[in-house]
């Protein structure tokens, strides 16, 4: 049997096995030897980038829903995930959900799409968000939604 022309990363199981690997393939990858969490983490650190600054590191990227109906509204599960990603304490909701231009255009059935809804929709599943994220995080200082 011949060996797999590259490793699972899975199997390396501490950043140093992780660095002899590299030295092994002459890469350079700098990685923190210690995992640091809670509020020390640095990824719980502000990131201020001119005039924004926002909470924390964690974003939130669009995705493609296979849970809207039919005519491309929201339903109970979009509503759901939405929450859930308010709930994460990420403080950069960058689009949340790919949403179509138009109904032909949308990657699957379900996709939600713009339509003389979407204001009155989109404005319902920022709502749920911003009031999820309120709660489990105890405020929305420094937290930004956009959209792509």
């Amino acid at each position: 049997m011949t060996e797999p022309p590259f490793l699972h990363l899975g199997a390396l199981r501490d950043a140093e096995a992780f660095q002899r690997h590299l030295r092994e393939l002459q890469i350079s990858i700098p990685c923190d030897f210690e995992l640091v969490a809670g509020d020390a983490s640095p990824l719980a650190q502000p990131l201020r980038r001119g005039n924004i600054t926002l909470g924390n590191r964690f974003a939130i990227h669009p995705m493609e829903g296979w849970d809207g109906t039919v005519d491309g509204r929201p339903t109970e599960l979009t509503f759901r995930r939405w929450r859930r990603f308010g709930a994460s304490g990420a403080k950069l909701i960058w689009g949340g959900e790919a949403v179509a231009v138009c109904h032909e255009g949308r990657a699957n059935p379900n996709q939600l799409a713009i339509g003389p809804h979407a204001i009155a929709d989109l404005s319902r599943l920022r709502e749920a968000l911003v009031e999820e994220h309120s709660r489990a995080v105890g405020s929305i200082a420094d937290l930004m939604i956009g959209c792509s």
